[in-house]
């Protein structure tokens, strides 16, 4: 039976990411994507899995079930015939854009360098506390003006778009290269190849898409490697890099499986048993975690907020570092009816990508930073998309409020106001 199971797995992925290159503008859409992070990150875990004697009795078919159906309800919650958003269609200033833009990077470049200040073994896959979470907090305005940077660059090149551009890749480079950040990096060329397909229609090839898959899956099983070299050393030793072994690490990987998964796992199985779910409050508690600071409230109050979780079993004890997948805390909100998790954000991810295409520029914006968060609901937990949504509604909303053109003067149907106008593109099939 899980062999079966991870056969069922495996075409469910294929289907996915069959269904993304059927049409070149899929790449950049969220069932693709949700297939291009399960083949690479989740596949390569679970055959080991599969055939370990040690896992509770049926708790892996039911992860792998669940999962499966995750993942239809991500390319079901991708509809055909959903409207864009009304409320993210605005006019602005392309002067006024990048002057927010370039604030918004001064700010966010001033807590990376903070950031990149930090020796290795407190900032290289540890879990940071104190100071170090109000600097990454803060830091996140840079990749807000890089985005907007990156969209008035692909529309028309200007020296000021490129000044900015240049600047937020110094920082954006070296925090992906000294600490290993995958999020980051994937991020980084979302924002650009996203900017220059809703404002000139360009698509990277299909072919290097697939390409980009296989070397992305190979180099998964050597980011802890990378980061116990950048940690020890507080960056990057070349030499040491390269001499990492990939092809034995993808193999033991193949051989041993990934904690990830036997975490979902165990944490499915346990939730299955206890019957006992927190029916969303998961995300209040989370917010709460991030958005009401211990340093000012003292954490007696910020405990307080938070809502009591079901205790985990006795026996999960999971690795520091590794995540438990969004199929785990899906299941423990609302056991298999978790899946309706993934069926509305591929609804809402579906909106913007509908949005964006019919010209909003607050949607384009919003979908380039939004589509990383939104993979992460299957490698780490659904909450990210969540998380970067209030983080958008709290500093980036109010900074384009600033850039946007008087309702009066604004054009009857133009997003990026300037002295040519916008190109707009219709709301892509499929």
């Amino acid at each position: 039976m899980n062999w079966l199971f991870t056969w069922l797995m495996l075409a469910a992925v294929l289907w996915l990411i069959g269904w993304g290159l059927l049409q070149r503008e899929r790449i950049y859409q969220f069932p693709f994507l949700v297939g291009v992070i399960t083949f690479s990150f989740i596949l390569p875990q679970i055959p080991a899995l599969a055939a370990d004697p040690f896992l509770p009795h049926g708790a892996y078919v039911k992860t792998i079930a669940f999962s499966i159906l995750c993942l239809i309800m991500c390319r079901i919650g991708w509809s055909a015939n959903a409207q864009p958003f009304r409320f993210l269609h605005q006019s602005f200033e392309e002067r006024k854009l990048l002057i927010v833009s370039l604030l918004l990077s001064v700010t966010g470049a001033y807590f990376y360098y903070k950031l990149s200040r930090l020796p290795g073994d407190v900032s290289v896959g540890v879990q940071m506390s104190g100071a170090p979470v109000a600097w990454l907090f803060f830091a996140r305005f840079m990749s807000y003006g890089l985005a907007i940077a990156a969209l008035c660059f692909a529309r028309r090149i200007s020296w000021m778009a490129a000044i900015i551009i240049a600047g937020d890749l110094v920082f954006y480079l070296d925090r992906i290269v000294v600490t290993g950040k995958r999020a980051e990096a994937v991020e980084l060329i979302a924002i650009f190849v996203l900017a220059f397909w809703f404002q000139r229609s360009w698509v990277v090839p299909r072919a290097f898409a697939v390409i980009g898959i296989v070397i992305g899956m190979l180099l998964m099983s050597s980011m802890s490697d990378y980061r116990d070299i950048t940690r020890a050393n507080s960056g990057p030793i070349w030499g040491d890099i390269s001499r990492i072994d990939i092809t034995s690490n993808f193999d033991n990987l193949l051989k041993n499986g990934g904690p990830e998964m036997r975490n979902a796992i165990l944490r499915v199985y346990n939730t299955d048993m206890s019957l006992e779910f927190d029916y969303g409050l998961f995300h209040w508690n989370r917010l709460v975690f991030n958005y009401v600071p211990a340093q000012i409230f003292g954490d007696k109050f910020k405990t307080a907020l938070m809502a009591k979780l079901p205790s985990l079993g006795r026996e999960y004890n999971p690795l520091t570092g590794t995540t438990e997948t969004g199929m785990a805390d899906a299941f423990q909100s609302f056991w298999y009816f978790g899946a309706l998790k993934f069926l509305l954000l591929s609804y809402i991810v579906r909106r913007l990508w509908v949005s964006a295409n019919a010209g909003a520029t607050t949607a384009q914006i919003v979908y380039m930073l939004s589509i990383v968060p939104a993979m992460h609901a299957i490698s780490h937990q659904t909450d990210w998309a969540l998380i970067v949504w209030v983080h958008m509604l709290i500093f980036l909303v109010p900074a384009l409020g600033w850039a946007r053109r008087p309702a009066s003067h604004a054009p009857p149907v133009q997003s990026l106001a300037t002295t040519a106008p916008l190109r707009l593109y219709p709301a892509a099939s499929g």
